[in-house]
């Protein structure tokens, strides 16, 4: 009972996309990994081999990329940890014969502090090296 008491009631968290706006004001434009989910263009998660993002409630939430999780194309990683919740990513069946090494059907996952699924979605998963992200503009030079 007392443990059952010291438990945070559950509280779903429902991330909000990240816009360009935001990649432009905060220097999201690293090489790494963005998940975007079924149906939208912008990405929920941006992750690089530092660090990755997810807007909650209207803020940025920062998350230390976990070095022991499995690395990802342009050095991101499968598991991000924050302050009172992470993230994994997990990669799916490829139904539609369509992916490759940089892009490819994927599940996002946020635990809350108590180990509890709080969000989960289905989407994609666009990661690059050095170069642009699809619909991005290649650096000048």
């Amino acid at each position: 009972m007392v443990e059952r008491m010291s438990k945070e009631p559950f509280r779903p968290i429902l991330p909000r996309p990240i816009t360009r706006i935001d990649v432009e004001r905060y220097g999201l434009d690293k090489p790494g990994c963005r998940f975007v989910r079924q149906g939208e263009g912008d990405p929920i998660f941006i992750g690089n081999a530092e660090e990755g993002f997810m807007r909650i409630e209207g803020d940025l939430k920062r998350y230390a990329a976990k070095l022991e999780s499995a690395q990802l194309p342009g050095n991101a990683r499968s598991t991000y940890v924050g302050l009172s919740t992470w993230v994994d990513l997990v990669s799916l069946p490829d139904r539609a014969g369509g992916s490759d090494t940089t892009h490819w059907p994927a599940r996002l996952i946020l635990h809350d502090a108590q180990e509890r699924v709080a969000f989960r979605a289905d989407g994609e998963m666009h990661c690059r090296g050095e170069a642009a992200l699809p619909g991005e503009a290649t650096p000048a030079g």
